[in-house]
């Protein structure tokens, strides 16, 4: 399997994971790396996610002004001038239950004092497969936290 960033969906005949839950997640997706934010958007889609992307946290925030609430936040955790920790806390300001999933290409970075670690909060590093991608993504909604009724 590729690397994010040049991953082609999986071939795999057995149903997505999100198609085999009731509820479709709606995640929101930041990322300045145009060729990584597509791979995780094409990613996401083939597992039966909702994504909307932006390249910065304007983007997200006029995003969520728009299309919001979103179940999970994927965010470059060192962006500039907002890092993804300051935008998920904007983001938690109107949704509570936002989980988030921050994306690292610094090791550090993972054991972070700065970084929320709670069950809502989790760091992925750089360069991930699809697979771990959605690993990542299917345990902070389905397996930390009942889905909320829509």
């Amino acid at each position: 399997m590729g690397q994010i960033g040049h991953a082609t969906p999986s071939t795999a005949t057995e149903p997505s994971r999100a198609a085999r839950t009731a509820a479709v997640a709606r995640v929101l997706v930041v990322d300045s790396d145009a060729e990584a934010l597509v791979a995780i958007d094409r990613a996401l889609r083939y597992e039966g996610y909702v994504p909307v992307t932006a390249f910065d946290a304007a983007g997200a925030l006029n995003a969520a002004d728009r299309l919001g609430p979103f179940d999970l936040l994927i965010t470059e955790l060192h962006s500039t001038p907002v890092n993804g920790v300051e935008l998920a806390q904007a983001l938690r300001a109107r949704e509570p239950e936002l989980q988030v999933l921050y994306v690292t290409s610094c090791r550090e970075a993972l054991f972070a004092h700065d970084i929320p670690h709670s069950k809502d909060d989790d760091v992925i590093e750089r360069p991930f497969s699809e697979e771990e991608l959605i690993d990542a993504v299917s345990a902070l909604l389905y397996w930390h936290r009942p889905r909320r009724a829509r």
